[in-house]
């Protein structure tokens, strides 16, 4: 099949699976929620239904990342169990965003048999209740593990400037942690090397999210590599290098060829984005006597809309891309 149209149908399949699978499936949560919580007199505002979403969104591409890296679709069970864990990170970060609580002691509380009254924490303890009778003791640690990485992100806010070196330690925990955990919210195991290739892959997804949010970051004083740096070139060396050994670290695992093949071109439709994202910084760049300089770049020039037409286009190319290097990667030992 010609590559754009493969492409193309995957960037389809991708937006009916969150803006209409997901999006019913997360308005029956959320109505859960409020039914819950309108026994204490209380409904979700319209912040945490958004937070909500974006986070069950998040969990959804993932999902479907995995369940066509293993070569069937998820069960009725993973995707309930899954939109509950999505919603319930969302709860568990803003909480210590807000309260500035470390993961310990939220889930000190979470576990008590009294635990604070407040709204979030209600719905926080009623998602943390949904995951916990519903996980394994593996899911459970790894959430712990995740949750300790979102305690070490609070160091990226601050006047004082992080080496990169200590960002990268934060950021990269923080994406390898929340990916390893997606995954394992899915009930086959992980195979040999997969965990290392999920490690790449979960930092791919960070250095995307942050370059994304660069606007938002500065505006918050949250540092980031993307902030922090003078030449993007360099970040955008090191994206495409991390995708690039990413790609061969999962087509040399013990799954079926063309299920390596699907899973990375789904991957294709993120990372094509954040190649469009890269390239319109760059551009800010250069604007700049060729020095990344945040101050004074107007919010117009940093945010990314990938709602645009042109940009649409221009991450199917660069999708398309990806897929003919994917094809010339050699298969190695297996």
């Amino acid at each position: 099949m010609n590559r754009y149209i493969s492409v193309v149908l995957v960037y389809i399949a991708m937006a009916y699976k969150v803006y209409w699978l997901n999006k019913a499936s997360t308005r029956k949560l959320i109505e859960e929620i409020n039914d819950h919580l309108k026994l204490r007199g209380v409904i979700l505002n319209q912040d945490q239904t958004e937070r909500i979403r974006t986070y069950t969104t998040l969990i959804t591409i993932t999902n479907s990342w995995f369940a066509a890296l293993r070569g069937h679709k998820l069960t009725r069970r993973e995707r309930t169990f899954s939109l509950y864990a999505g919603a319930l990170t969302s709860f568990f970060d803003d909480l210590t965003d807000s309260s500035g609580l470390k993961s310990d002691a939220i889930l000190h509380e979470l576990n008590s048999p009294d635990p604070g009254s407040g709204k979030n924490m209600l719905v926080t303890r009623y998602l943390y209740d949904q995951v916990k009778k519903n996980c394994s003791e593996e899911f459970l640690d790894c959430y712990k593990k995740a949750a300790v990485s979102q305690d070490a992100s609070l160091h990226q806010l601050g006047e004082s400037t992080i080496s990169d070196d200590e960002l990268r330690t934060i950021i990269y925990s923080k994406g390898v942690t929340c990916t390893l955990l997606w995954r394992k919210a899915l009930d086959n195991p992980l195979i040999d090397g997969e965990e290392a290739a999920i490690c790449s892959l979960g930092v791919l997804l960070q250095l995307t999210n942050d370059m994304f949010d660069v606007y938002k970051d500065y505006e918050n004083k949250q540092q980031t590599l993307y902030t922090n740096s003078k030449d993007l070139a360099n970040n955008y060396d090191e994206y495409k290098a991390l995708y690039a050994k990413m790609n061969t670290q999962f087509v040399n695992l013990g799954y079926e060829k063309k299920s390596i093949n699907k899973f990375l071109l789904e991957i294709s439709v993120v990372v094509g984005r954040g190649m469009v994202c890269s390239e319109q910084l760059m551009r800010c760049q250069r604007s700049r006597d060729n020095q990344f300089n945040l101050e004074g770049l107007p919010r117009k020039e940093l945010i990314c809309d990938m709602e645009k037409i042109t940009n649409i286009v221009k991450s199917v190319k660069n999708s398309v891309l990806c897929y003919k290097q994917i094809a010339l990667l050699p298969i190695g030992s297996r």
